[in-house]
């Protein structure tokens, strides 16, 4: 075979799995959907988006996990590079894309059935890359929004990298074991962070530190340089994880 990255052989992968997979891609969309004609609340959908991109994520590393599965997808005529572009395109990028699609397809059916046919004023909430924030200028309160696209899919991609990871070096319980340690990393982020407060900014009492640790970790008017470098540093982590995921793959074959 030859061994040259081929765009051909990776758009014959992805009709290969939306072939054997289309009817089963059409129920979850058309869930996914319901769904958000029930809650579109920002928040909930982005809960929907990454716990729903962690299932996706593990299934479709399922076959490498299956004995007759594992085998025929190791024999299929491409290479594992294109076999990892594959899989990020399906986990990460079009994942992404049809969440989205389906909160403004739930959205525009919420309007079409009570907007129009029942002709019920229901809020329909299309906040989903805006963040609000209140400022405080000389004692009044103002409120701001911020459009925060590319943090929630450098996010959203930083997760998926490490979901790949685990999915493919965990044999067994994978999505248990995925969350375990990316808990555990969170931990440990966790544990830095009281370090740091208590020898940077002097921070006397456990009680006080723990507070700021949790006000830290929640609130959501951090500076954009912050933010702008959260999203830097994720960009850089996830191609160094789908290049770890890329030798696990390729460990598989031996």
């Amino acid at each position: 075979m030859n061994k040259t990255f081929s765009i051909k052989r990776i758009s014959l992968l992805l009709r290969r799995y939306f072939l054997e997979n289309l009817y089963r891609e059409i129920k979850f969309w058309s869930f996914i959907t319901f769904i958000f004609t029930m809650l579109d609340h920002r928040i909930f959908v982005l809960m929907v988006l990454f716990f729903s991109g962690l299932i996706y994520s593990i299934r479709i590393h399922k076959d490498l996990t299956r004995g007759s599965n594992r085998i025929h997808y190791l024999l299929i005529p491409a290479s594992h590079a294109e076999k990892v572009t594959t899989t990020i395109f399906l986990s990460t990028f079009y994942h992404f894309i049809m969440v989205y699609l389906s909160y403004c397809l739930g959205n525009l059916l919420v309007i079409l059935t009570y907007h129009y046919i029942l002709k019920m004023p229901v809020p329909v909430n299309w906040d989903l890359f805006w963040e609000s924030t209140i400022v405080i200028s000389n004692g009044v309160m103002i409120p701001q929004s911020k459009f925060v696209f590319f943090s929630i899919l450098g996010l959203f991609t930083f997760s998926q990298s490490l979901f790949m990871v685990g999915s493919l070096y965990f044999r067994k319980n994978s999505v248990v074991k995925t969350i375990t340690s990316i808990l555990g990393f969170g931990f440990g982020i966790f544990l830095l962070q009281f370090i740091f407060l208590k020898t940077l900014w002097g921070v006397k009492h456990l009680v006080n530190a723990m507070l700021a640790v949790v006000v830290s970790l929640f609130d959501f008017s951090i500076p954009d340089i912050y933010q702008t470098l959260f999203v830097i540093a994720a960009s850089l982590l996830a191609p160094y994880f789908w290049y770890i995921s890329y030798l696990l793959l390729s460990e598989k074959e031996v």
